[in-house]
């Protein structure tokens, strides 16, 4: 074989050999800075999907459980003109140790429409380290002594008594009242769907004004009463994760199903996590609240209509 023959073997070779790789199995890649973090700390996180050629790529999805040990500050947003798709993250650590990151997966369907789910090969790990200086022995500060008179104040206690009776009599006479009305329970007076738009406005006006610990509680427990009121679960009682296996067990939309999930992560990365959200991030929070629980009205609508139309049908 001439030295020629041989050259353009080799290339030929090497050219089928990229394209069996290119055209291999469909794998999420995972790429994240080097630490070490601190808790609460912005953990910026890159996907880029691996071959799969073939493949028409969907949705990113990260599994947050409520009380786990991550929260979702940015969830995942493809960047524009990448191809194979890449998306980009942000998480934040709630735990000191060396973290895995949360499974990651990604919905795909082949050619012939068939769908599947991707999930990213091994668990990248980050070490989170403590907010506290490192090195140093961090002791309580010490408790102060009780500023005051020692001994009971029997001073105050005939001052105290007189409002105290009243307050008594006047309950005592409430209760005789209600009794004799036949009182039977409060009737809301919104729709479950006005009552937390109602809600939602107000929010609206606070956002910037109030801290965002305060927005995300009233934002949280307003969903709450909003989904109790709609689907007659006691959904006031419920983890964000109970939240989310109900509106599946209702057979709820996607949308409703996602944007209810963003929402609650939101919420509970401040409340419990104490990570810091600015006033836009609060605003996205109630916008997309407002949206779930309209399409989550008009869903439930339309499913009492149809179940009526049957009946009368049948």
């Amino acid at each position: 074989m001439r030295s020629t023959d041989f050259v353009l073997a080799a290339l030929g070779l090497s050219l089928a050999v990229g394209l069996a790789a290119a055209a291999g199995p469909a794998t999420l890649e995972v790429l994240v800075p080097d630490g070490p973090f601190r808790v609460g700390d912005r953990v910026p996180v890159r996907v880029t999907a691996r071959g799969g050629d073939d493949l028409l790529w969907g949705e990113l999805r990260v599994a947050i459980e409520p009380d786990g040990t991550w929260a979702v500050i940015e969830p995942p947003r493809e960047v524009e003109g990448a191809r194979p798709p890449v998306w980009e993250l942000v998480l934040a650590p709630l735990e000191i140790d060396e973290l895995a990151l949360p499974v990651i997966t990604a919905t795909v369907r082949n050619a012939d429409g068939a769908a599947g789910e991707i999930t990213a090969d091994g668990q990248a790990t980050v070490e989170v380290g403590s907010v506290l200086p490192e090195g140093d022995e961090v002791e309580p500060v010490p408790l102060r002594d009780p500023i005051g008179v020692s001994g009971f104040p029997w001073e105050w206690v005939v001052p105290l008594m007189v409002p105290l009776l009243a307050a008594a009599a006047g309950f005592a006479w409430w209760g005789r009242r209600r009794r004799a009305a036949g009182f039977q329970g409060e009737v809301p007076a919104l729709s479950p769907l006005a009552e937390i738009e109602g809600l939602l406005d107000r929010l609206g006006e606070r956002l910037g004004r109030e801290p965002a610990e305060g927005v995300c509680d009233r934002l949280a427990a307003g969903m709450r009463r909003y989904l109790e009121r709609q689907s007659d679960q006691p959904a006031e009682d419920m983890t964000s994760f109970e939240l989310r296996l109900m509106a599946r067990r209702l057979g709820w939309s996607e949308n409703v199903r996602r944007g209810l999930q963003d929402v609650m992560a939101v919420a509970d990365s401040v409340r419990f996590g104490r990570i810091p959200a600015d006033e836009s991030r609060l605003r996205r929070a109630v916008d997309l609240a407002r949206n779930v629980a309209r399409e989550l009205d008009t869903q439930l609508t339309a499913r009492a209509e149809a179940e009526e139309a049957a009946e009368a049908a049948g």
